[in-house]
């Protein structure tokens, strides 16, 4: 049986909501590194101009470390397959209509692109939320940046 209850925030997450549940912080939380981000070999085209697209905004939003590389990656991935299955859709390979004998519509189905690209379209999200890459992902977190020019700010760093 897994775990119970919501799935546990990130701690960098929680301090930056201000830790509203006033809950424990996990001062051991494990810290990859953010150096030495590549993207994986094995992608290609789309899927590698969208980590070249993508990662520099992760990068900024602090949320990007080697330990995340292949979950990106795999995201790539199916945005590119997403794309595909968008141009079939686009091409009226979306819905199957199937007729009776005297050519009357008998019913309509979605076709195996268009049931695809719902699914990656899902999974995507998933990812997308993970990574604060959401308007609601984001809602209550308040990232501030430290003035340089404070001299307060300067002191207590």
């Amino acid at each position: 049986m897994g775990r119970r209850g919501p799935k546990p925030e990130p701690t960098i997450i929680k301090l930056a909501k201000g830790n509203p549940g006033k809950r424990r912080i996990n001062k051991a939380e494990p810290k990859p590194s953010t150096d030495g981000i590549e993207p994986p070999e094995y992608l290609a085209g789309k899927s590698l101009e969208k980590w070249h697209a993508i990662t520099p905004q992760l990068r900024d939003m602090g949320v990007m470390t080697v330990s995340d590389v292949e979950t990106i990656a795999r995201y790539c991935t199916m945005w590119e397959q997403w794309l595909k299955y968008l141009d079939q859709c686009r091409r009226g390979l979306d819905v199957l209509v199937i007729r009776d004998e005297s050519g009357k519509v008998k019913y309509m189905q979605s076709t195996p692109a268009a049931t695809m690209q719902q699914k990656l379209a899902t999974s995507m999200l998933r990812i997308e939320q993970e990574f604060g890459l959401t308007p609601s992902a984001r809602t209550g977190i308040v990232a501030k940046k430290e003035d340089e020019d404070d001299p307060l700010a300067k002191y207590l760093g």
